[in-house]
Protein backbone atom coordinates (compact mmCIF):
# COMPACT_ATOMS: atom_id res chain seq x y z
CA UNK A 1 0.00 0.00 0.00
CA UNK A 2 1.05 3.57 -0.60
CA UNK A 3 0.66 4.89 2.91
CA UNK A 4 1.48 8.18 4.57
CA UNK A 5 -0.36 10.32 2.02
CA UNK A 6 -2.91 12.48 3.74
CA UNK A 7 -5.60 14.04 1.61
CA UNK A 8 -5.44 17.36 3.45
CA UNK A 9 -7.40 19.28 0.84
CA UNK A 10 -10.57 17.18 1.19
CA UNK A 11 -12.04 18.31 4.56
CA UNK A 12 -13.44 21.75 5.29
CA UNK A 13 -12.74 23.70 2.12
CA UNK A 14 -14.05 21.08 -0.31
CA UNK A 15 -17.18 20.00 1.58
CA UNK A 16 -19.29 22.96 0.62
CA UNK A 17 -22.53 23.59 -1.21
CA UNK A 18 -22.66 22.99 -4.92
CA UNK A 19 -20.37 20.88 -7.04
CA UNK A 20 -17.56 20.56 -4.48
CA UNK A 21 -19.99 19.24 -1.90
CA UNK A 22 -20.97 16.60 -4.43
CA UNK A 23 -17.32 15.72 -5.00
CA UNK A 24 -16.79 15.29 -1.27
CA UNK A 25 -19.52 12.69 -1.02
CA UNK A 26 -18.92 10.98 -4.33
CA UNK A 27 -15.17 10.77 -4.72
CA UNK A 28 -14.63 7.96 -2.23
CA UNK A 29 -17.29 5.65 -3.57
CA UNK A 30 -16.78 3.17 -6.36
CA UNK A 31 -18.48 4.12 -9.59
CA UNK A 32 -20.12 1.04 -11.05
CA UNK A 33 -19.43 0.73 -14.76
CA UNK A 34 -18.87 -2.82 -15.90
CA UNK A 35 -18.23 -1.75 -19.49
CA UNK A 36 -15.24 0.28 -18.33
CA UNK A 37 -13.87 -2.78 -16.53
CA UNK A 38 -14.38 -4.96 -19.57
CA UNK A 39 -12.51 -2.51 -21.78
CA UNK A 40 -9.45 -2.42 -19.50
CA UNK A 41 -9.30 -6.11 -18.56
CA UNK A 42 -6.61 -7.94 -20.43
CA UNK A 43 -4.88 -4.75 -21.60
CA UNK A 44 -1.11 -4.87 -21.58
CA UNK A 45 1.34 -2.66 -19.72
CA UNK A 46 2.82 -1.82 -23.13
CA UNK A 47 6.36 -2.12 -21.84
CA UNK A 48 5.96 0.45 -19.04
CA UNK A 49 7.55 -0.05 -15.60
CA UNK A 50 4.92 -0.67 -12.91
CA UNK A 51 7.26 -0.18 -9.94
CA UNK A 52 8.48 3.18 -11.27
CA UNK A 53 4.86 4.14 -11.91
CA UNK A 54 3.72 3.26 -8.42
CA UNK A 55 6.62 4.96 -6.66
CA UNK A 56 6.91 8.10 -8.79
CA UNK A 57 3.93 8.61 -11.09
CA UNK A 58 0.86 7.59 -9.09
CA UNK A 59 1.65 9.97 -6.18
CA UNK A 60 1.35 12.89 -8.61
CA UNK A 61 -2.37 12.24 -8.76
CA UNK A 62 -2.59 13.35 -5.10
CA UNK A 63 -0.65 16.55 -5.67
CA UNK A 64 -2.68 19.68 -4.90
CA UNK A 65 -3.33 21.81 -7.99
CA UNK A 66 -5.23 24.64 -6.32
CA UNK A 67 -2.67 27.27 -7.29
CA UNK A 68 -3.50 26.69 -10.94
CA UNK A 69 -7.27 27.11 -10.66
CA UNK A 70 -8.25 30.52 -9.22
CA UNK A 71 -10.36 31.54 -7.49
CA UNK A 72 -9.69 29.14 -4.57
CA UNK A 73 -11.42 25.94 -5.72
CA UNK A 74 -10.39 24.05 -2.59
CA UNK A 75 -6.92 22.76 -3.48
CA UNK A 76 -8.08 20.00 -5.84
CA UNK A 77 -5.87 17.22 -7.15
CA UNK A 78 -6.26 14.96 -10.18
CA UNK A 79 -8.19 12.47 -8.07
CA UNK A 80 -10.93 15.03 -7.41
CA UNK A 81 -12.31 14.63 -10.92
CA UNK A 82 -10.69 11.46 -12.16
CA UNK A 83 -12.32 9.02 -9.77
CA UNK A 84 -15.95 10.15 -9.88
CA UNK A 85 -16.08 11.79 -13.32
CA UNK A 86 -16.62 8.70 -15.45
CA UNK A 87 -16.68 10.57 -18.74
CA UNK A 88 -12.90 10.77 -19.07
CA UNK A 89 -10.56 8.00 -20.23
CA UNK A 90 -8.40 8.84 -17.19
CA UNK A 91 -10.49 7.20 -14.46
CA UNK A 92 -8.68 6.09 -11.31
CA UNK A 93 -9.89 3.57 -8.75
CA UNK A 94 -11.65 5.03 -5.72
CA UNK A 95 -9.39 5.69 -2.76
CA UNK A 96 -9.11 3.74 0.46
CA UNK A 97 -8.56 5.51 3.77
CA UNK A 98 -7.56 4.49 7.30
CA UNK A 99 -8.33 5.68 10.80
CA UNK A 100 -5.53 8.28 10.62
CA UNK A 101 -7.03 9.94 7.59
CA UNK A 102 -4.31 8.65 5.25
CA UNK A 103 -5.52 7.67 1.79
CA UNK A 104 -4.02 5.04 -0.47
CA UNK A 105 -4.60 2.52 -3.21
CA UNK A 106 -4.04 -1.17 -2.63
CA UNK A 107 -1.57 -2.87 -4.95
CA UNK A 108 -4.46 -4.42 -6.86
CA UNK A 109 -6.04 -0.99 -7.34
CA UNK A 110 -2.70 0.49 -8.37
CA UNK A 111 -2.33 -2.22 -11.00
CA UNK A 112 -5.77 -1.37 -12.40
CA UNK A 113 -4.79 2.30 -12.43
CA UNK A 114 -1.53 1.36 -14.14
CA UNK A 115 -3.35 -0.47 -16.93
CA UNK A 116 -5.66 2.51 -17.48
CA UNK A 117 -2.86 5.10 -17.38
CA UNK A 118 -0.77 2.98 -19.76
CA UNK A 119 -3.47 3.41 -22.37
CA UNK A 120 -3.01 7.18 -22.23
CA UNK A 121 0.64 7.19 -23.28
CA UNK A 122 2.56 6.25 -26.39
CA UNK A 123 5.51 4.13 -25.22
CA UNK A 124 8.79 5.75 -26.17
CA UNK A 125 7.09 8.98 -27.29
CA UNK A 126 6.18 11.39 -24.46
CA UNK A 127 5.52 14.21 -26.92
CA UNK A 128 2.57 12.25 -28.31
CA UNK A 129 1.22 10.94 -25.01
CA UNK A 130 -2.16 12.22 -23.89
CA UNK A 131 -1.27 11.96 -20.19
CA UNK A 132 1.58 14.42 -20.68
CA UNK A 133 -0.15 16.80 -23.07
CA UNK A 134 -3.46 17.49 -21.30
CA UNK A 135 -2.03 19.39 -18.28
CA UNK A 136 0.75 21.03 -20.37
CA UNK A 137 0.21 24.60 -21.56
CA UNK A 138 -0.68 25.01 -25.22
CA UNK A 139 2.26 27.39 -25.64
CA UNK A 140 4.60 24.57 -24.58
CA UNK A 141 3.00 22.08 -26.98
CA UNK A 142 0.11 20.78 -24.88
CA UNK A 143 -3.51 20.36 -25.89
CA UNK A 144 -5.62 23.51 -26.35
CA UNK A 145 -7.91 22.68 -23.45
CA UNK A 146 -7.98 20.77 -20.17
CA UNK A 147 -11.00 21.24 -17.93
CA UNK A 148 -8.87 20.74 -14.84
CA UNK A 149 -6.38 23.45 -15.79
CA UNK A 150 -2.79 23.59 -17.02
CA UNK A 151 -0.15 22.61 -14.46
CA UNK A 152 3.06 22.71 -16.47
CA UNK A 153 4.11 25.79 -18.43
CA UNK A 154 7.16 24.03 -19.86
CA UNK A 155 8.44 20.57 -20.65
CA UNK A 156 11.30 21.42 -18.35
CA UNK A 157 8.95 21.07 -15.38
CA UNK A 158 10.26 18.37 -13.02
CA UNK A 159 6.94 16.47 -13.02
CA UNK A 160 6.74 16.50 -16.81
CA UNK A 161 10.34 15.31 -17.05
CA UNK A 162 9.67 12.41 -14.68
CA UNK A 163 6.65 11.31 -16.70
CA UNK A 164 8.68 11.66 -19.90
CA UNK A 165 11.41 9.46 -18.42
CA UNK A 166 8.86 6.76 -17.56
CA UNK A 167 7.33 6.84 -21.03
CA UNK A 168 10.65 7.08 -22.87
CA UNK A 169 12.11 4.05 -21.10
CA UNK A 170 9.22 1.78 -22.09
CA UNK A 171 9.76 -1.14 -24.42
CA UNK A 172 7.77 -0.40 -27.56
CA UNK A 173 4.58 -2.41 -28.00
CA UNK A 174 2.50 -1.81 -31.10
CA UNK A 175 -0.77 -0.04 -30.33
CA UNK A 176 -4.09 -1.61 -31.17
CA UNK A 177 -5.67 0.11 -34.19
CA UNK A 178 -8.14 2.86 -33.40
CA UNK A 179 -11.51 2.23 -35.11
CA UNK A 180 -12.71 4.68 -37.72
CA UNK A 181 -15.74 6.69 -36.60
CA UNK A 182 -17.84 7.25 -39.71
CA UNK A 183 -18.89 10.79 -40.62
CA UNK A 184 -21.72 9.73 -42.95
CA UNK A 185 -23.31 7.68 -40.18
CA UNK A 186 -22.91 10.68 -37.87
CA UNK A 187 -24.68 12.91 -40.40
CA UNK A 188 -27.55 10.48 -41.02
CA UNK A 189 -28.08 8.83 -37.64
CA UNK A 190 -26.19 10.50 -34.81
CA UNK A 191 -26.85 14.20 -35.31
CA UNK A 192 -30.66 13.74 -35.47
CA UNK A 193 -30.46 12.41 -31.88
CA UNK A 194 -29.48 15.92 -30.76
CA UNK A 195 -32.79 17.29 -31.98
CA UNK A 196 -34.95 14.35 -30.89
CA UNK A 197 -37.27 15.24 -28.01
CA UNK A 198 -37.27 12.95 -24.97
CA UNK A 199 -40.37 12.02 -22.94
CA UNK A 200 -39.94 15.14 -20.81
CA UNK A 201 -40.10 17.37 -23.87
CA UNK A 202 -36.40 18.25 -23.95
CA UNK A 203 -33.80 17.78 -26.67
CA UNK A 204 -30.02 18.13 -26.47
CA UNK A 205 -30.28 21.08 -28.87
CA UNK A 206 -32.37 23.02 -26.36
CA UNK A 207 -29.18 23.69 -24.41
CA UNK A 208 -26.36 22.72 -26.77
CA UNK A 209 -27.45 24.22 -30.08
CA UNK A 210 -24.68 26.80 -29.89
CA UNK A 211 -22.15 24.02 -29.30
CA UNK A 212 -22.30 20.60 -30.94
CA UNK A 213 -25.94 20.38 -32.06
CA UNK A 214 -25.52 22.69 -35.04
CA UNK A 215 -27.52 22.50 -38.21
CA UNK A 216 -24.32 22.09 -40.21
CA UNK A 217 -23.13 18.49 -39.65
CA UNK A 218 -19.52 19.35 -40.45
CA UNK A 219 -19.43 22.06 -37.78
CA UNK A 220 -20.96 19.66 -35.26
CA UNK A 221 -18.45 16.99 -36.23
CA UNK A 222 -15.51 19.37 -35.83
CA UNK A 223 -16.71 20.35 -32.36
CA UNK A 224 -17.32 16.81 -31.13
CA UNK A 225 -14.09 15.32 -32.46
CA UNK A 226 -11.97 18.40 -31.72
CA UNK A 227 -12.90 18.57 -28.03
CA UNK A 228 -12.59 14.84 -27.47
CA UNK A 229 -16.27 14.23 -26.70
CA UNK A 230 -15.83 10.78 -28.22
CA UNK A 231 -13.01 8.31 -27.64
CA UNK A 232 -13.05 5.88 -30.61
CA UNK A 233 -13.24 2.31 -29.39
CA UNK A 234 -14.32 3.32 -25.87
CA UNK A 235 -18.00 4.26 -25.62
CA UNK A 236 -18.03 4.32 -21.81
CA UNK A 237 -15.10 6.72 -21.83
CA UNK A 238 -16.81 9.09 -24.27
CA UNK A 239 -18.38 12.21 -22.76
CA UNK A 240 -21.02 12.33 -25.49
CA UNK A 241 -22.53 9.10 -24.12
CA UNK A 242 -21.74 9.29 -20.43
CA UNK A 243 -22.97 12.82 -19.74
CA UNK A 244 -26.66 12.14 -20.58
CA UNK A 245 -26.59 8.62 -19.09
CA UNK A 246 -28.12 8.14 -15.63
CA UNK A 247 -25.50 7.64 -12.86
CA UNK A 248 -27.16 4.38 -11.82
CA UNK A 249 -26.23 3.06 -15.26
CA UNK A 250 -22.65 4.32 -15.03
CA UNK A 251 -23.15 7.86 -16.31
CA UNK A 252 -21.62 11.08 -15.02
CA UNK A 253 -22.75 12.36 -11.64
CA UNK A 254 -23.12 15.90 -12.93
CA UNK A 255 -25.19 16.90 -15.96
CA UNK A 256 -27.17 20.12 -15.97
CA UNK A 257 -29.64 18.71 -18.47
CA UNK A 258 -32.01 15.75 -18.28
CA UNK A 259 -30.91 12.12 -18.31
CA UNK A 260 -31.61 10.86 -21.80
CA UNK A 261 -30.84 7.20 -21.09
CA UNK A 262 -31.60 5.25 -17.93
CA UNK A 263 -29.68 2.18 -19.09
CA UNK A 264 -26.83 1.31 -21.41
CA UNK A 265 -29.25 -1.15 -23.01
CA UNK A 266 -31.26 1.75 -24.44
CA UNK A 267 -31.36 1.26 -28.25
CA UNK A 268 -30.28 4.84 -28.87
CA UNK A 269 -27.32 4.48 -26.50
CA UNK A 270 -26.40 1.19 -28.15
CA UNK A 271 -26.51 2.81 -31.59
CA UNK A 272 -24.13 5.55 -30.50
CA UNK A 273 -21.86 3.03 -28.78
CA UNK A 274 -21.70 0.96 -31.96
CA UNK A 275 -20.82 4.06 -33.94
CA UNK A 276 -17.98 4.93 -31.56
CA UNK A 277 -16.74 1.33 -31.84
CA UNK A 278 -16.59 1.72 -35.61
CA UNK A 279 -19.36 -0.80 -36.21
CA UNK A 280 -21.84 1.51 -37.98
CA UNK A 281 -21.03 3.13 -41.31
CA UNK A 282 -23.00 4.79 -44.10
CA UNK A 283 -26.54 6.11 -43.83
CA UNK A 284 -28.41 3.03 -42.60
CA UNK A 285 -29.67 3.62 -39.06
CA UNK A 286 -30.22 0.51 -36.91
CA UNK A 287 -33.12 2.13 -35.01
Amino acid sequence: MIMGMRWNFLPNNICRAGVYGLICTAVLVTVGCSSQDNETQGSQSRGLDFEFYRENIEPLFFQSRGDFLPPDPGDPACVMCHTWQTSTPFMLASLEDNENGDVYWTEEQSRRNFEMVSGLVTPGDPDNSRLLLQPLSAEAGGTPMHTGGKYWDSKNNAEWQMLAEWVSNADFVENEPVPDVDFEFFRACVQPVFFSVTVDGMACANCHNAEFARADPEESWDYISGLGLIDPGYPTQSRLLMHPLHPDAGGDYVHNGVRRWLSQDDPEFQMLAGWINGEHVGASCPI
